[in-house]
């Protein structure tokens, strides 16, 4: 996860266009649907030089454009109106780790305590899923914690998986949760699912190598991620109290500066959907 991923206003100032939240917007409402037989280069919306850096971007296979160019094209064959920036939006924040005190769920909480204007957070968890086992699928059907799991990624407008690392890698726990929401409707839940990867760890590299290790199996669900700013809290033992309450002014200064990042990118990617009300 690099900083150096660029995130839709940075290829818009790139193809010096208007990049501020509201103005993507218009963009993207004015030039959509795209049809699927047309390339992103060749759409008529563009001048010569600004299809020209789609194309050698794309021919580069440029690791710093490539995805937030992919990202513009699928938006651009919406046919829905992108949702409009005063309109707030739904972040579902998931932690990966099931311990009372857990870090990763108390950086879930302090998310919720900083969700930008326009953002509200809600936090959840994995306890009540078991562990995957394909004979208890056949006899018993999906667990009703992975159900009441899906409802609330459903719900939301956007996911924020938030990961701790356990020996250089993913959480055996975190993995099974979304084993078991692939079981249930895995392109309704993960395809072009707008999501944020975070993590707390109390070692020295915070969580990049449990980041880097999501990569392979974010991709292959499908999912839209920001990658536009990242987040890995190291030593984290340091940065919140017995609480759970996060105190280190860096480590909040960076969440916040991802939060604003992440609700940039989901105003700027997601399509306008009816405000969902609970009952």
């Amino acid at each position: 996860m690099s900083d150096n991923l660029f995130r839709f206003h940075d290829l818009f100032a790139q193809l010096g266009l208007p990049n501020s939240p509201e103005a993507i917007a218009r963009f993207l409402n004015e030039h959509r649907p795209l049809p699927n037989d047309v390339l992103l280069a060749d759409a008529p919306f563009w001048d010569a030089s600004q299809a020209d850096f789609i194309r050698e971007k794309r021919l580069q296979d440029a690791p710093e454009w490539i995805q937030v160019i992919d990202q513009l094209s699928e938006a651009l064959r919406e046919t829905r109106d992108v949702v409009s920036s005063d309109r707030p939006c739904r972040v579902l924040a998931l932690s990966g780790s099931l311990r009372q005190g857990s870090f990763n769920t108390a950086l879930a909480h302090a998310a919720q305590a900083q969700a930008p204007q326009g953002m509200t957070v809600e936090v959840a968890t994995l306890h009540g899923i078991p562990l995957y086992d394909g004979d208890l699928e056949s006899s018993n059907g999906i667990p009703e914690a992975v159900l009441s799991l899906k409802a609330k990624i459903l719900n939301a407008d956007a996911l924020l998986l938030v990961t701790p690392e356990y020996n250089n890698g993913v959480p055996g726990v975190f993995k099974n949760g979304i084993d078991w929401l692939s079981r249930t409707d895995r392109n309704a839940i993960f395809s072009g699912r707008l999501t944020g990867l975070v993590g707390a760890s109390m070692g020295g590299f915070g969580t990049i190598s449990s980041q880097a290790a999501w990569l392979p199996t974010l991709k292959m669900l499908g999912v839209s991620l920001y990658s536009g700013g990242s987040l890995m809290v190291s030593r984290a033992q340091n940065s919140f109290d017995a609480a759970g309450t996060l105190h280190d002014e860096h480590t909040l200064n960076l969440l916040s500066t991802y939060l604003q990042g992440f609700h940039r990118f989901v105003q700027a990617s997601q399509p306008s959907r009816a405000h969902q009300t609970s009952a």
